[in-house]
């Protein structure tokens, strides 16, 4: 415990050392919020944060890459993890700069594809949309979910990058150590058998998400995070697992001092850089516990952030109108009229709320 403590203060002294130099950088490098793309910019006082910096993540994912890899590293509990983090941190990092730079992509209906395919004057081009066809339909389903074609990386896209990291979780789990099932609280593990890499890659893709969709106040997904990550290290404490205790710890660290500068009015946001890699960081931490089924109680407030925006995609596909007055579930809160702090405080509320009621359940 006093070690963990320890990467606790350390983590967090490092971050704060150097978060003004990634502010000045991101500043230099005019890595910057731009309202115009910004959909969400009508709600509350959103058009405030222009010109913010984003890619705040890379305080998080640096500082805790580097003391892992120089002070805690294992190739049979530390690699994997920090594994994911740097490669769900590049595919954000990669959709952070082309939101900015970028140029706005168009989704082409899978019909008016399949009529190119018939008329279009050039057969090498009548082949190229014919073979482009599934790619097509693919990106049309995100679309009709609600996915909204901006200057960055598109959904379906970023879907298939995260399941080449929840991949490597499954290789690691399944095919390396022979992982195959998981504890439930009461009844002990559960034999999974071949379906198990399946379950693991559902299960990070959809954290990785959920915490980029709960990205969207100040101050909002780094305090569910450290609630979230703070149950872990209890967990791990309790499991004498020093290693897994140690990581939660340095994560904890540094959204603390990520935290600090984060606070309305944020000096800097997260951006798909940080958001993307720590969500699914939390599920391999979780898997590497044994402690996955935790992961919707302990982070239930980033299901429900992803859980509020897939059911509005549906209900407005299905019913023609929208359930919530504007998805993710915290615009809805706004929209009713409630301050971004009142949104973020009640948020952190509940976040430790069911981080405590997880901690419980993993005694069971």
């Amino acid at each position: 415990m006093e070690k963990a403590f320890s990467y606790i203060v350390l983590s967090f002294s490092i971050a704060m050392l150097w978060a003004p130099l990634l502010i000045s950088m991101l500043y230099r490098f005019k890595i910057v919020r731009h309202v115009e793309k910004d959909f969400s910019t009508v709600v509350g006082e959103r058009y405030l944060k222009a010109g913010t910096p984003i890619m705040g993540g890379l305080l998080v994912v640096i500082t805790v890459s580097a003391l892992t890899v120089f002070f805690n590293w294992g190739r049979g509990s530390t690699y994997v993890p920090i594994g994911v983090l740097l490669l769900s941190a590049i595919l954000g990092g990669f959709d952070d700069v082309l939101n900015i730079y970028g140029r706005k992509s168009t989704i082409r209906t899978v019909k008016k594809q399949i009529k190119l395919v018939k008329i279009h004057r050039y057969w090498y081009m009548k082949i190229w949309y014919f073979i482009t066809l599934p790619i097509t339909a693919y990106r049309n389903i995100w679309y009709a979910l609600g996915s909204y074609p901006g200057t960055g990386i598109q959904a379906g896209e970023k879907i298939l990058v995260q399941i080449v990291a929840g991949g490597m979780v499954a290789w690691w789990l399944y095919f390396k150590l022979g992982w195959d099932s998981i504890w439930l609280p009461w009844f002990g593990s559960i034999n999974l058998g071949i379906i198990m890499p399946l379950f693991i890659i559902l299960t990070i893709v959809s954290m990785a998400n959920a915490v980029n969709i709960a990205d969207g106040m100040d101050g909002l997904s780094a305090g569910m995070l450290i609630s979230a990550f703070t149950a872990y290290l209890f967990i791990a404490l309790v499991q004498n697992n020093d290693q897994m205790a140690v990581l939660n710890a340095t994560i904890i660290g540094s959204l603390l001092a990520y935290l600090y500068f984060n606070i309305k009015p944020a000096r800097f946001q997260m951006g798909d850089v940080g958001s993307l890699a720590l969500g699914a960081v939390l599920a391999t931490i979780a898997f590497a516990q044994d402690r996955v089924i935790l992961i919707p109680i302990i982070g239930f407030m980033f299901v429900a952030e992803i859980g509020s925006s897939l059911i509005q995609g549906i209900f407005r596909r299905v019913f023609g109108r929208r359930l919530f007055k504007m998805a993710p579930i915290h615009l809805h809160f706004q929209m009713h009229g409630w301050s971004e702090e009142r949104v973020v405080m009640r948020f952190w509320l509940f976040s430790v709320i069911f981080a405590f009621i997880g901690i419980w359940l993993s005694f069971q």
